[in-house]
């Protein structure tokens, strides 16, 4: 059996683990974060837990729908809602205590190191290795790792672009004015989405979840942070109603949002070493699509290892 060695923890990287462990492989999970999940990301704040990543998922393939509902039979995951403006009758997802609930739960038995920044690929030997860091880390790691990509690849690659996100987090004295389900998609001017974590049902604490428009984080993304904080709480009194804010943070997402995926669900980027991209610009943005990237990606490793 095969050694593989994946980075990042993410949906892409623990789809594509749990499938390669199934096979009878030894897999090795390395992510640099304090956790497993990636964008399926939920912060405590005092009492509160905040989803500040992807604040739902929906299912529209078999294999996904699988797995979520194995999740739901174990608690792990939950419906929210069939809409956020009006019921269309397509349920959206939330996790038990935060979206990261998910990835924890897909992360069980797996053999998972975080708080590991991979810088060259050569200092964790293996017979092969799936990479799942947003496509400029991903290129990066390969350059320095000298893999040597095909021209048409790289290029296709260097042409992937991404939206950011800037996520306010902030616990409150009283109810939001969010009104139910708890969100609201395409907010404001502002705001593309707004979340009640409460109303969510992932905390009983007061608390909101604010993330800014593309445009407006790319163009506030280097100013002073204590300053976007102070406009951002401004520019969401609407949604924050009559509640005083008691704390606030600031969270950054650079590649929040591919905005030209590749139509590939994962590509082999090298031979020897036997290296494959996949993650959520491969197919798909969405946690799903994710999720389909790295399963995609593990049949990829197993076909060219022979199984």
């Amino acid at each position: 059996m095969a050694i593989i060695t994946i980075i990042g923890a993410g949906m892409a990287g623990l789809a594509a683990a749990r499938r390669l462990d199934s096979a009878g492989h030894t897999v090795v999970v390395l992510d640099k974060g304090r956790g497993v999940g990636g964008r399926l990301a939920t912060r405590r704040i005092g009492a509160a837990r905040l989803d500040h990543g992807a604040q739902f998922f929906t299912v529209r393939s078999p294999e996904f729908a699988d797995l979520v509902e194995a999740a739901i039979a174990e608690g792990v995951v939950h419906e929210w809602c069939r809409g956020f403006a009006s019921d269309d009758g397509h349920p959206r997802y939330r996790c038990s205590a935060g979206m990261t609930d998910l990835a924890k739960w897909m992360a069980i038995g797996l053999d998972v190191t975080t708080g590991e920044r991979v810088t060259d690929l050569r200092h964790h030997p293996a017979d092969a290795y799936l990479v799942t860091a947003p496509v400029p880390q991903a290129l990066d790691l390969l350059a320095a790792s000298d893999v040597q990509l095909d021209p048409d690849l790289a290029g296709r690659l260097r042409e992937v672009t991404y939206d950011p996100t800037i996520a306010v987090l902030a616990t409150l004295d009283g109810p939001s004015a969010i009104p139910a389900p708890g969100a609201v998609q395409d907010a404001d001017a502002t705001f593309s989405f707004v979340a009640d974590n409460a109303a969510k049902g992932i905390t009983t604490t007061p608390s909101v979840t604010l993330h800014a428009g593309p445009e407006l984080s790319r163009m506030r993304w280097d100013d002073d942070p204590d300053a976007v904080l102070a406009d951002l709480l401004e520019a969401g009194r609407r949604w924050v109603g009559p509640a005083r804010v008691l704390e606030a943070q600031l969270k950054k997402w650079r590649y929040a949002t591919p905005l030209n995926p590749l139509a590939e669900s994962s590509v082999v980027a090298s031979a020897e070493p036997l290296v494959v991209l996949g993650g959520d610009a491969y197919g798909g943005p969405k946690v799903e699509g994710a999720f389909r990237s790295g399963r995609h990606a593990a049949e990829a490793l197993l076909a060219a290892l022979g199984g």
